[in-house]
C-alpha cells in the first residue's frame, strides 16, 4: 500500500522553469539533467550574480542554489531574488556538500526554503519539487483570498467612510488627523451642530482597530448626529450610546471617548473623557497648557448604565483644544521606544511654523516613529481659537422650504420626577420641524427656550445663584451644584407654553413659569466685567426678541420672537 502510495505520487508531472546556479559546470549539467527528465525547462547561472540577472530577465519557477560562488555566493544572492519575488512564492533549495550546522542554518537564514543534499537522487529531488508545487499551489490561494478579502474591505471602507468618517457637518471648524493601522480604523471623529450652534465633538477609540472595532460606529454616529440635531445635551446622547453599545458589543470590546459641547454663546465647554489620553486645552496668549481633563469615567458599552463625571470650563480667547487617542503617546520607533507624554508636551511648545498643534504633532511623530511599523490607530482633533474669528457661528444646512401657517398652542408642563429624567428642547425642535417652521427660526427658537428652561430651572427651581459664575473656578463650582441639587431634587416644576400666529403677525410668544422664589432682571443683566461668567442667558434672549417681559416677581419670563423667514 506504501508502495502504491510513493508510486501513485512520483508518477505526478511537474511544469515550469527550473534555474539551476553553480559555478561547476559538470553540476550545473547533470542536475539539469535530472530535472529535465522529471518535466522541468532549466535555465543556468554560473554564480549568485549572474543567477540574479537571470531571474529579472525570464519567470522562474523553482531555484537550485550553490553555496559557495565566485563574485556572488548563494546566501547573498538568494536573499536578493527573494527581494525580486515580492509576493510571488519561488521556492530556493540549497544543493550542497556541506553538513555544518552552520552553514545549513545559514541557508534557510539567508531565505532559502529547503536543502538538497548531493548526491543528488532523483525521486527525493521530485518529491520535494512535488511538494513545493503544492506549496506554492496553497500560498496562491492564500494569497487571491487576501486580494479577494481587501478589495472588500476597500468597498466596505468607502461605504463606512460616506457613513461616518466624512459626515463632519461642522468640520470645517476642525483639524483632524486620522492615520488608520489597517484599512478600518478603529477610532472615529464626529462633529455636528446642535440647532443653536453649539459643536458636539466625539472622538471614539474601540477596542484594537481594523473592521472588528469599526463595527460599532456606524451606530454611534447614528446616535450622535440625530440626537445633536434634535438639541439633546451631551448627557442624554453619551447615556443611548452606551445602551446601544452594551447591547451591540460583544463582552471585551467597548469604546472610550472623549465628548466636547462647544457653546460659542456661552463661551463655555462641557467635557466627558472616558478611558482617553488627557484633553489638552493650550492658551496662545498665557503660552502655556490651560488644562489638561483626564479620563474620570469608563468607557462606554462596559456597563448598563454609567457614571459620565461631565464637567463644564470656561471656553478663553486664544485656546486651541485638542483631543487625542492613545495610539499617539503609544507610537513607537525602530528601536520600540514609546513617543510618550514629554515628547507630546515638547510638541506644542515648538509649533513655530505649523498651522495647527495637531500638524505639529503629526512632523513630531513622523520624525520619531522613522518609518517604524504603525501598531495601532493614531487620531488627532483641534479644535481652534474659534472665539476670535469674527462673526464664529454655526450654519446649518437643513433649512425647510415650507412656511408654518395658522395658529397653534404647545405647551408642556414638567413636574419633579419629569425635570430629573427629562430634556424638553429636543421634543419641542421635532415639532418645529413637524409643523414646517424654517431651520433660522427653530435654531433661534432652540436659544431662547433652552435659555429660559435653564434660567428657571437652575435659579428658580434649584435656587442657584449666578454669582457663583464671578470666575472661572466659581463656573466649574456652579455645575457642581447643579448636578447635585438636581439629584437631591425633591419638589418643584417648570412649565412652557408656546403660542403662534402664522397669519398676520407671524411670531411665537413664549412663556416659561417655575415654582421658584424669582430673580431680580436687573441684577442678572448687569455689565459689570467681574461677572464675565454669569448673566449671559436673558442678555442674550433679549438681543434675540422683540420683546422681554418678567413677570410675576421673576417666576414668569414672556418673550415675543417674529419669525426671520
Amino acid at each position: 500500500m506504501h508502495e502504491d502510495l510513493t508510486f501513485s505520487f512520483l508518477n505526478k508531472a511537474v511544469k515550469g522553469t527550473a534555474l539551476v546556479v553553480d559555478d561547476t559546470r559538470i553540476n550545473r549539467l547533470l542536475l539539469g539533467k535530472i530535472l529535465g527528465d522529471i518535466g522541468y525547462q532549466v535555465v543556468h547561472a554560473e554564480n549568485g550574480e549572474e543567477a540574479v540577472e537571470v531571474f529579472k530577465q525570464q519567470p522562474v519557477d523553482i531555484v537550485f542554489m550553490d553555496i559557495l560562488m565566485p563574485v556572488m555566493d548563494g546566501y547573498q544572492a538568494t536573499t536578493e531574488i527573494k527581494k525580486l519575488c515580492g509576493s510571488k512564492f519561488v521556492p530556493v533549495l540549497f544543493v550542497t556538500a556541506q553538513n555544518e550546522v552552520d552553514a545549513l542554518v545559514k541557508c534557510i537564514a539567508s531565505g532559502g526554503d529547503d536543502i538538497l543534499f548531493k548526491p543528488v537522487h532523483q525521486a527525493v529531488l521530485k518529491a520535494k519539487a512535488l511538494g513545493f508545487e503544492r506549496t506554492k499551489a496553497i500560498y496562491n490561494e492564500i494569497s487571491r483570498l487576501h486580494n479577494q478579502l481587501q478589495e472588500e474591505e476597500e468597498l466596505a471602507e468607502r461605504v463606512f467612510s460616506s457613513a461616518v468618517a466624512n459626515s463632519y457637518c461642522a468640520d470645517r471648524e476642525l483639524l483632524v488627523s486620522l492615520n488608520s493601522a489597517s484599512t478600518f480604523s478603529g477610532d472615529v471623529v464626529l462633529a455636528e451642530y446642535r440647532p443653536n450652534g453649539d459643536i458636539h465633538l466625539l472622538l471614539g477609540d474601540f477596542t484594537g482597530h481594523g473592521l472588528r472595532a469599526a463595527i460599532g460606529a456606524m451606530p454611534v454616529a447614528d446616535i450622535f448626529r440625530g440626537m445633536t440635531r434634535k438639541g439633546y445635551t451631551a448627557d442624554a446622547i453619551l447615556r443611548q450610546i452606551n445602551k446601544r453599545l452594551h447591547r451591540l458589543l460583544p463582552t471585551g470590546m467597548f469604546m472610550a471617548g472623549t465628548f466636547v459641547e462647544a457653546s460659542l454663546q456661552q463661551k463655555s465647554l462641557t467635557v466627558w473623557n472616558g478611558g482617553m489620553p488627557e484633553l489638552l486645552i493650550y492658551n496662545t496668549q498665557q503660552q502655556a497648557m490651560r488644562e489638561r481633563l483626564l479620563s474620570e469615567s469608563l468607557p462606554l458599552g462596559i456597563q448598563t448604565t454609567v457614571e459620565l463625571n461631565l464637567k463644564t470650563i470656561p471656553w478663553l480667547p486664544n485656546d486651541h483644544i485638542v483631543l487625542l487617542s492613545d495610539g499617539v503617546t503609544e507610537a513607537v520607533n525602530v528601536e520600540g521606544e514609546m513617543f510618550g507624554e514629554q515628547r507630546l508636551e515638547a510638541a506644542f511648545n515648538s509649533r513655530s511654523g505649523q498651522p495647527s498643534f495637531i500638524a505639529c504633532i503629526q512632523q513630531q511623530l513622523e520624525r520619531f516613529c522613522n518609518g517604524a511599523e504603525q501598531l495601532d490607530d493614531i487620531s488627532m482633533v483641534e479644535i481652534p481659537d474659534l472665539l476670535n474669528r469674527p462673526n464664529a457661528e454655526a450654519a446649518s444646512t437643513f433649512a425647510g422650504s415650507n412656511q408654518p401657517r395658522g395658529k397653534w398652542r404647545w405647551q408642556l408642563c414638567l413636574d419633579v420626577n419629569s425635570l430629573q429624567q427629562f430634556t424638553p428642547i429636543p421634543l419641542l425642535m421635532t415639532t418645529l420641524q413637524e409643523l414646517s417652521v424654517h431651520q433660522t427660526d427653530r435654531n433661534i427658537l432652540f436659544t431662547i427656550v433652552s435659555e429660559l428652561f435653564n434660567n428657571a430651572f437652575e435659579h428658580g427651581v434649584l435656587g442657584l445663584e449666578s454669582s457663583i459664575k464671578t470666575s472661572a473656578e466659581g463656573f466649574e463650582e456652579y455645575y457642581r451644584q447643579r448636578k447635585r441639587r438636581a439629584k437631591q431634587l425633591s419638589e418643584g416644576w417648570v412649565n412652557i407654553t408656546i403660542d403662534f400666529d402664522g397669519q398676520a403677525s407671524r411670531q411665537f410668544t413664549i412663556e416659561v413659569s417655575d415654582s421658584g422664589k424669582g430673580f431680580d432682571l436687573s441684577k442678572t443683566t448687569t455689565n459689570d466685567p467681574a461677572q464675565q461668567y454669569s448673566g449671559r442667558g436673558l442678555k442674550l434672549v433679549e438681543s434675540l426678541c422683540e420683546s422681554l417681559d418678567v413677570l410675576d416677581k421673576g417666576t414668569k419670563v414672556s418673550v415675543i420672537y417674529r419669525c426671520q423667514h
